[in-house]
């Protein structure tokens, strides 16, 4: 029996009153909008990328530095925040991101030096690192552990629903009004987050460490009490092969973010508008995936389907049919067969975000659960550092710009597979959860 179910056994006991349906999925809504706006954020420097670049003198390589630079404080502060949020309450960390994200897009309004603009991505990637693992941490509070994975898929869709909307939208503002004031729209959207989730939630879940206790029960129950050593955690061939696949996931993701819409139009023919509409599509199709994986992955562990295969296996077939689609749209000749193997190839492994998420959450202790989400995060993350200027560098060295493109996403299919062959390894929550009891403290 893992942690994850022991858990829920334990908080059908411990709970007093039965949390409201009604106000866990109205928590789960308002958690989606804010994952949207912070891939609306994300997104709207991949939409601008074209005229920013003009703006700023920027080259190839030197955008894939910019883009980059996003990421450089993102994976450090998802871990920080995410050991703060086993000591602070999750609603009031949700809002101090949400504001610094409105913050840091305030320059990108009027600013002209690429100091500033560097200064503005690596603030804004701080505030963002931690924003998907301290959600996911928020989510767990009201739900047990047998039925997270839905909400968490739909918490994932978010990232999906914020670039399909944002895409059009925003492309709309740049060709009209002007690139600047794109970042100017997400800046007030996050601001609107915060008064509404400051006005309608009030406190944490149910299912978090800040709820009641249980009375005392013998063991298994108690077990989810313990302590356990955070390196024998992320040690755990769980971890090993969930961080693999979310590292593999987000380094197609990030290259999708910052280089999809200018790949569009460089080497795919498109204008800024149709580069946003198609854009629009590719999130669309992730957001199926993300959904339609966390459905069935539901369903599988609902049935009784042992972990390892509703989750880990799952998980590793997406990430490998995602780089074999990936590979096989840099092979096709044909440029709408290619664009849609490519938008397969690079949508599927993001339905691994809300699962691998919730896998860590099954074998973590639950008062040590953020932190794990946390390192989790931003660990798998790193990819983002690396991803965008393996993408620039390769077009700048390419003999041409659809060969350097050809050259990035074929890179991003070998990591992939090679992720998914990890993953099928290594994930086994049961056993892992076993070990770590065994190994735990009071």
């Amino acid at each position: 029996m893992s942690i994850g179910e022991i858990e829920s056994r334990r908080q059908a006991k411990a709970a007093p009153t039965a949390p409201s349906t009604r106000r866990a999925w109205l928590v789960t809504g308002l958690l989606f909008v804010f994952m949207l706006i912070n891939f609306a954020d994300k997104a709207v420097m991949g939409l601008a990328a074209k005229p920013m670049s003009e703006t700023f003198g920027l080259d190839s390589a030197e955008y894939g530095h910019v883009a980059s630079s996003f990421f450089l404080l993102f994976s450090i502060s998802a871990v920080v925040i995410g050991v703060l949020a086993n000591r602070v309450p999750t609603r009031w960390l949700l809002v101090g991101l949400a504001v610094v994200w409105s913050l840091s897009q305030a320059p990108m309004i009027w600013t002209t030096s690429i100091g500033v603009l560097f200064a503005s991505r690596i603030v804004l990637g701080a505030a963002e690192g931690p924003a998907f693992g301290l959600a996911n941490h928020s989510l767990h509070k009201w739900f047990v552990d047998s039925r997270r994975q839905l909400p968490s898929s739909v918490l994932a869709l978010g990232s999906s629903v914020g670039t399909l909307l944002a895409a059009p939208a925003l492309t709309w503002v740049i060709v009209h009004l002007g690139w600047r004031e794109a970042f100017a729209a997400v800046a007030i959207l996050g601001l609107v987050w915060c008064a509404a989730w400051a006005l309608l939630v009030r406190s944490e879940g149910p299912y978090g460490a800040e709820a009641a206790p249980a009375p005392a029960e013998p063991e298994p129950d108690a077990a989810i009490e313990y302590h356990t050593s955070y390196w024998r955690i992320f040690l755990s061939g769980t971890s090993i092969g969930s961080l693999a696949l979310g590292f593999a996931a987000y380094f197609g993701l990030a290259i999708s973010v910052a280089w999809l819409p200018r790949f569009l139009q460089e080497s795919r023919g498109f204008s800024m508008t149709g580069a946003g509409n198609a854009t629009a599509v590719f999130w669309a199709v992730a957001g199926l995936f993300i959904l339609g994986t966390g459905i069935l992955s539901q369903r599988l562990t609902v049935a009784g389907i042992t972990t390892t295969w509703s989750r880990g296996m799952l998980s590793a077939a997406m990430v490998f049919g995602g780089g074999v689609c990936t590979l096989a749209g840099v092979m096709v000749h044909s440029p709408i067969g290619s664009l849609i193997l490519l938008m397969i190839g690079l949508g599927a492994p993001t339905s691994v975000f809300a699962i691998t998420q919730t896998l860590a959450g099954e074998i973590a202790p639950v008062r040590q659960r953020g932190a794990v989400l946390g390192v989790g995060v931003g660990i798998s993350t790193l990819a983002g550092v690396i991803a965008p200027t393996v993408m620039g560098n390769l077009l700048e060295s390419a003999s041409d710009t659809s060969a350097g493109y050809n050259n990035g996403f074929a890179v991003v299919a070998m990591v992939c597979v090679a992720a998914a062959l990890v993953g099928a390894t290594l994930i086994r929550p049961g056993r892992d959860a076993a070990r770590l009891r065994t190994t735990s403290s009071s």
